[in-house]
């Protein structure tokens, strides 16, 4: 989690009745319930950081907290009623988040859950969700975020105890619960998630707004109509069987409609005699857990690629000379031994990369922001290039407007976003060429234009350049070393200095990179 102690600019959206509330609304007839306490929360993580900062965050938007450190310790907690909600680590040191998931079931507790890892991967929010638990959110994660989610666990878990009241009250028809309760209704509609639902015999009752958009419709349009007439030849044709006849009481699986991926569950309320009097049909959306997955997985494969080939490289020369196949003249061996260098200086460079990729990820940098003059900054950027520019024959210029505002960043991050765009600037510059960095004043920013006169990018990759690992792959760049991590970390460095990046550039045209920090 990224600075989880900073007490976020936005609050996230309180229940109705109070903040963090996790009470039902009094019904018709009855007297008007005491002001309702805020929900109470269990946060189960053994990092001791992790488990205070989020208990700071809940505490000063108003909640109830407790931690523990391990699955025994959260049971022990869980002994005493009154817990809405149980956020769950997934790496404890006495057990799994899923098997912690398991007894929490077992001790017939009604508590909301929420997974938390840094382990996350399609698999285990597949299997997190198949067993019932309610949210998955993976880590690092901003404070809203997690604000966002315990809200809306605390809108379900009032929508749970809505619709329970209801239905022991009534024993009638969906159709009467979803017409009779006006909070119900704006509770589920209030809701990320799409949401159906039908009665006993067959009949949308109630859908959501995010539901109505799946569906291409409008709520009026989709109310009182046979759910399998509502939903034929949509993208929700498949779900129809399974909502007509479930084999059991709660059925969860999967499904892609376009680019959007959505776990399903559709579970049927019954009675106190065991008659169904309806059904809920709920779509998660989890099309960005399975892409950061995807992006893990492909970053792994990269990565060990990028670490390996090097290595492989460098051990092959060093058999060669211990082997002494080239003879017992080490003269032979010096140009095999300077190009092992080379390597070992390549993987020291990406390991420094990824270090830098990693720092730039954290929500804070490691040193406060302030007050910096861009023009000195741009002379030392160009001056480390010095050696390269003078080898090539490549010209530098600085044209800084007069009185040019400072910005407000880390220095070590505007040194780094400097240093990367005016070393690529020289790398893909052409023998003879030119560099030219500017900084000027435009409204609210300083703007920074990196410019060169190089072989410039391809508009198919120009989106593409700010990706982990990406290189162009030209005659032009053959031969031309790099971690193709340096714009990833100039991109994640702007954004969280408050900046943004642009990028102009044609095949053969050279390129601008230019940063718009705020003035």
């Amino acid at each position: 989690m990224s600075d989880p102690a900073a007490k976020p600019g936005t609050e996230a959206p309180a229940a109705p009745g109070s903040a963090g509330t996790a009470a039902a609304a009094p019904g018709p007839g009855t007297e008007p319930a005491a002001a309702a306490a805020p929900a109470r929360i269990l946060v189960v993580d053994d990092e001791y950081g992790v488990r205070s900062a989020v208990a700071q965050i809940l505490e000063l938007e108003g909640y109830e907290v407790a931690s523990a450190a391990s699955g025994e310790e959260a049971l022990a907690l869980l002994a005493s009623p009154g817990f809405d909600i149980a956020l769950l680590d997934y790496r404890l040191p006495d057990t799994d988040g899923l098997a912690l998931h398991k007894d929490i079931l077992a001790t017939g507790r009604q508590i909301m859950t929420c997974m938390i890892t840094a382990y996350a991967d399609i698999d285990l929010a597949c299997a997190a969700t198949f067993q019932g638990i309610d949210f998955f959110l993976p880590k690092p994660f901003m404070p809203d975020d997690l604000l966002n989610v315990v809200a809306t666990l605390v809108k379900r878990r009032q929508a749970r105890a809505e619709e329970e009241r209801l239905r022991r009250e009534h024993e009638a028809s969906l159709l009467a619960l979803a017409e009779e309760k006006s909070q119900t209704h704006s509770l589920i509609s209030s809701l990320r998630d799409a949401v159906l639902v039908i009665n006993q015999t067959g009949d949308v009752v109630l859908a959501n707004q995010a539901m109505t958009a799946l569906l291409e419709s409008t709520e009026p349009e989709v109310l009182r109509r046979p759910v399998a007439g509502l939903l034929r030849g949509g993208p929700l044709a498949s779900l129809i069987d399974t909502l007509e006849s479930p084999a059991k009481d709660r059925t969860i699986g999967q499904l892609s409609i376009g680019e959007r991926d959505f776990m399903t569950s559709i579970v049927t309320f019954r009675a106190e005699d065991g008659s169904a009097l309806g059904r809920i049909l709920t779509l998660s959306d989890i099309s960005q857990v399975r892409r950061l997955a995807m992006e893990k997985e492909k970053f792994i494969r990269t990565m060990v690629h990028e670490l390996k080939s090097p290595l492989g490289a460098v051990r092959s020369i060093i058999e060669v000379t211990t082997d002494k196949s080239m003879g017992d003249d080490l003269e032979a061996y010096l140009p095999l031994l300077r190009r092992a260098e080379t390597r070992i200086d390549d993987l020291v460079q990406l390991i420094s990369d990824l270090l830098s990729l990693s720092k730039s990820e954290q929500a804070k940098a490691a040193s406060e922001p302030q007050l910096l003059e861009v023009a000195p900054l741009v002379e030392a950027a160009l001056a480390g290039q010095a050696e390269h520019l003078a080898a090539r024959g490549i010209t530098a210029s600085v044209q800084v407007e007069p009185g040019l505002p400072p910005v407000l960043a880390p220095i070590e991050d505007l040194e780094l976003i400097l240093n990367n765009l005016a070393g690529n600037a020289v790398k893909y510059n052409r023998v003879g060429g030119s560099v030219t960095i500017s900084a000027r004043h435009e409204g609210e920013w300083v703007r920074i234009d990196v410019e060169d006169t190089g072989i410039g990018i391809a508009a198919e990759n120009v989106d593409q350049v700010f990706t982990e690992f990406f290189r162009e792959k030209r005659p032009e760049t053959k031969g031309l070393e790099g971690s193709g991590l340096g714009l990833s970390i100039v991109k994640r460095l702007t954004e969280r200095a408050g900046g943004r990046l642009q990028l102009a550039s044609g095949l053969g045209e050279g390129s601008v990179f230019s940063v718009f920090l705020p003035a």
